[in-house]
């Protein structure tokens, strides 16, 4: 004979609906008495248990393997900022990034030219998480890439702000600040792209400076907007100088 459902007992885990026991009849035949429903009961609640159990399981195995992602995929972006600092006669150099989550969006890359020079850049995707630390790789690439050409500061962020508004996702934009070192010239090229400014120490005055060039961030405008408002400052410095590039992971990190 066809078998017939002929009670439905819920499963129940924390007024959430897990599941259902299906019962037929009786193989005697006999109507269901109280007993029959507090044991069915019973066994709908250890099932609940059994199955919330299950559940906590498979998700606490998600967690660990994307935890195991993260943790590799901190290693990789680490691995890409710079491993060692130039050599440059006439600067000496230092730099450090530390996420403040698994990754991260903020950036720098030392860019050795010829004749001894150096291009610095600095950068920060704006949000957080594994989305900013892909669009991080991509402009660092493209910087590096770009660079072979030789370029000024502006020249190098006017070229990577047209290859980035055509990738670059509308609820993004990514701020840059870049400074081309020429130290037989005690000079330097600066261009911001709406990232913080650069603090320059001048040891002989023993005074700090805000450097402040006007600019806008990546993929905010097109490019004609982007390079009209982009402006390149030269600046001379004296031995003993500092020049200071950061994020605003620096200017966030307030403490009591």
């Amino acid at each position: 004979d066809k078998f017939v459902f002929r009670q439905v007992i819920p499963i129940r885990s924390k007024e959430r609906l897990v599941g259902l026991i299906l019962v037929g009849e009786k193989q005697s035949e006999s109507a269901f008495q109280r007993d029959d429903y507090e044991f069915l009961s019973s066994v709908a609640a250890q099932a609940a248990v059994s199955i919330e159990n299950a559940f906590l399981y498979e998700e606490l195995r998600e967690q660990e393997r994307m935890k195991q992602e993260l943790r590799i995929a901190r290693q990789i972006q680490l691995s890409s900022l710079p491993q060692s600092t130039p050599e440059i006669p006439g600067l000496d150099i230092f730099g450090i990034s530390q996420p403040a989550t698994e990754v991260g969006g903020d950036f720098y890359d030392f860019l050795d030219g010829k004749n001894d020079e150096l291009l610095v850049v600095v950068g920060d995707v704006s949000g957080k998480g594994t989305s900013a630390a892909l669009y991080m790789a991509k402009i660092q690439g493209i910087f590096r890439s770009l660079h072979t050409f030789d370029l000024s500061p502006r020249e190098l962020f006017s070229r990577a702000n047209r290859i980035l508004m055509h990738d670059l996702d509308k609820s993004f934009f990514i701020t840059g600040l870049g400074a081309k070192f020429l130290p037989q010239q005690k000079k330097l090229l600066l261009a911001r792209a709406g990232h913080l400014p650069l603090l320059h120490y001048q040891s002989g005055t023993k005074k700090m400076f805000i450097m402040t060039s006007s600019g806008l961030g990546f993929g905010l405008e097109n490019s004609l907007i982007f390079e009209q408002k982009l402006e390149e400052l030269s600046l001379s410095y004296q031995k003993n100088d500092v020049f200071l590039f950061a994020t605003d992971g620096i200017t966030e990190a307030f403490n009591s």
